[in-house]
């Protein structure tokens, strides 16, 4: 189990960033001014492998926006419905999904 807190505190909360983690399952919440964002995965941090029909057919009911980096090895695209992405090539595995707030 680990338990991180990151912290300045002055008078008031500026920066504050929460990392937890017990066996399978984390939780990531940070503050930095006026933006907060979170993530939380339960189970397994194995990625979704597709085949090129299911990636195609994702793609159709759920359209890529933008492609916000691409290293060669993973790709990282934003959907239609605000989800960031983040595949592994050359084969299409999921590795991450985040919705920013």
């Amino acid at each position: 189990m680990k338990f991180l807190l990151e912290h300045k505190l002055p008078k008031k909360l500026r920066y504050a960033k929460v990392y937890f983690e017990a066996g399978p399952t984390s939780l990531l919440f940070s503050l930095d001014g006026t933006n907060a964002d979170w993530h939380a995965s339960i189970g397994r941090r194995k990625g979704v492998r597709l085949s090129d029909a299911e990636y195609t057919r994702l793609r159709s009911e759920v359209p890529a926006v933008e492609m916000l980096d691409d290293d060669g090895q993973r790709v990282l695209i934003r959907n239609a419905a605000g989800v960031e992405e983040l595949w592994e090539k050359p084969q299409w595995v999921l590795t991450r999904a985040h919705k920013r707030s």
